[in-house]
């Protein structure tokens, strides 16, 4: 059997890739005691309940991969991320250490390179080979290597390289907003022409054996550009729910799937499946949730720091390129699946509980704190490298 081996979300699985973040001491020389104090917290909580989830997963004798930010080329310290001219930001070509023009500076503020957390952003395993849907970045670039190493280099598949995409209208539109600049037809039509495409998020893509499920607001061209010609052994469905799938939809099991409202325009592609529904979070129960949207926009959430400005402000200027949309995200949808009886949850939500244990499936609580910082569940952190079984028609 092949080293690679999966064809859906819920066969049994054998193998997982996990991500990793920095120590919280690459953020000692912070200066700022407040944005230092809580930003450690959230590295150090994160790592506890990352080291919580590896070993559950041991547990039902899953063989896990986890490389460190060493290993895949990350610097120790903050302040190896600062140049001569005193600036803080990543490389983002190869050059002239010197030069101030290689450095990724961003529209807002300086960057810090995302730490590795989250590899299915960037791949997807698609039957036996390990599909790159992004290798510029500074995470994968160094995965890329480890998977190539681990699983062998005919098995890790980067030909998305050998691409130009033309994004979507609401893709550059995101873009924009992400970016701080005015959302104008003037602006889509020149970020288009200057910033071509060469590559897409993983997260797109939900296979379910014979069938995979695409959805196309990033390339609305995706399938017969790229998929069809490169993975043409699956029939490709077309959806347009605006994000990532899993954090909208997973398939638990033949005939199961857990959903948020914006699966509805699609619900007849799982035609007499049932489908356990989550509505939106209610963030008015959070404390201070309207004052902190004013501050961040709604894009992300750590319990505890509300009115810590001094963090809030640290994190628009330093970390802007590491936090989602966490408004518009429902984490109890982000599920990892182990086999036919068990799955992977977020959080202890009794409607999501309930609802599994009614499909004879027992939810495996694994808390991840900081999901909402994060942007991420344990779907999202992982990487399935080997289920048991092979590509079967589940009649999508």
């Amino acid at each position: 059997m092949s080293r690679i081996n999966s064809w859906d979300e819920f066969q049994p699985l054998e193998e997982l890739l996990v991500g990793s973040i920095y120590d919280s001491s690459f953020f000692d020389e912070v200066k700022s005691v407040r944005a230092r104090d809580a930003v450690k917290r959230i590295f150090d909580e994160t790592q506890e309940d990352l080291d919580n989830f590896v070993e559950t997963m041991q547990s039902h004798n899953i063989k896990i991969y986890q490389p460190s930010t060493k290993e895949l080329g990350y610097k120790d310290s903050i302040m190896d991320y600062v140049n001569e001219q005193g600036q803080l930001g990543y490389r983002k070509t190869s050059g002239d250490e010197s030069d101030p023009s290689l450095y990724y500076t961003g529209i807002k503020g300086n960057l810090i390179p995302n730490p590795p957390l989250q590899p299915r952003d960037d791949s997807i395993v698609m039957g036996n080979k390990i599909m790159v849907s992004d290798p510029y970045t500074y995470a994968t670039k160094g995965l890329v290597i480890k998977m190539k190493e681990w699983f062998g280099k005919e098995n890790v598949d980067c030909s998305v390289q050998n691409y130009d995409f033309v994004r979507s209208d609401k893709n550059l539109k995101n873009l924009l907003k992400r970016n701080n600049m005015p959302v104008t037809q003037s602006n889509i039509n020149k970020m288009r022409e200057k910033d071509k495409l060469g590559s897409f998020c993983s997260p797109n893509l939900t296979r379910i054996g014979k069938t995979c499920l695409v959805d196309t607001w990033q390339v609305p061209t995706l399938v017969d550009d790229y998929l069809m010609k490169e993975f043409p052994n699956w029939n490709y469905k077309e959806i347009y729910i605006g994000g990532h799938n899993d954090a909208v939809f997973s398939v638990i099991k033949p005939g199961l799937v857990i959903a948020s409202r914006d699966l509805k325009p699609y619900k007849d592609v799982f035609k007499d499946w049932e489908i356990i529904w989550f509505e939106e979070p209610n963030w008015k129960q959070v404390k201070h949730w309207q004052t902190l949207k004013y501050k961040n926009e709604g894009k992300w959430w750590v319990p505890g720091e509300e009115e810590n400005d001094e963090f809030t402000e640290w994190v628009e200027s330093f970390l802007p390129n590491w936090t989602g949309l966490v408004e518009e995200t429902i984490f109890d949808v982000n599920c990892l699946v182990i086999d036919d009886k068990h799955v992977v949850v977020n959080s202890d939500s009794p409607h999501l509980l309930e609802s599994l244990r009614k499909h004879n499936m027992e939810p495996i609580v694994c808390p991840l704190r900081h999901r909402f910082f994060w942007d991420g569940g344990w779907h999202c952190l992982t990487l399935d490298i080997k289920r048991k079984g092979g590509q079967i028609d589940y009649g999508i």
